[in-house]
């Protein structure tokens, strides 16, 4: 691995840090999106002790430094996003759909609507035929299908009109869809 502290570096290191908001985790990491998670955490590791920050203490340039400094943070962003499989396969999705500028980064609060969606998905519904409706209108958001799964939702109220879980959660997916 080279040694980034070496002044041919710092320009280099300059640029990434000015293009780094536009790359996804996998270019980050340098990795392609079917790596293995062995993969991930060799990449890491090795990416990690050549740009950790401590490695650049003793040099000047404030610049420089402030650069490192935010190209480890979403080196190790990347890390922790891509080493979970849950947190992987969502944010693969995101970035392979149609909003990727926008979802480049992993997204707690996406990933909070997904786990209380998951947490309610048994006691939702009751009405039979508005279950499996609910579901894939469930597995919809995981995949960040907000159109789809808007649909899904208004189709499952029509067999339980007064459900007041699924208007909210046709509500908050509503306000998550990319509208003419």
């Amino acid at each position: 691995m080279s040694d980034y502290t070496q002044p041919e570096f710092h320009p280099v290191l300059k640029q990434l840090a000015t293009n780094i908001d536009t790359m996804d985790y996998y270019q980050i990491l340098n990795l392609a999106q079917d790596a293995t998670p062995g993969d991930v955490k060799q990449t890491y590791y090795a990416q990690s002790r050549a740009l950790h920050p401590d490695n650049f203490y003793q040099l000047q340039d404030a610049q420089l430094k402030t650069a490192v400094n935010k190209i480890f943070k979403r080196v190790t962003e990347a890390y922790n996003t891509l080493r979970d499989e849950r947190k992987r396969k969502m944010y693969t999705a995101n970035v392979n759909g149609p909003q990727r500028a926008t979802l480049l980064r992993y997204n707690e609060a996406a990933e909070e609507m997904h786990k209380e969606a998951d947490k309610q998905e048994k006691e939702v519904t009751t009405h039979p035929k508005a279950k499996p409706i609910y579901l894939q209108a469930v597995q919809k958001i995981n995949n960040s299908n907000w159109d789809g799964a808007f649909k899904d939702l208004q189709t499952a109220l029509m067999f339980e009109p007064g459900n007041e879980k699924l208007k909210a959660l046709k509500d908050d997916v509503d306000k998550r869809r990319k509208k003419p």
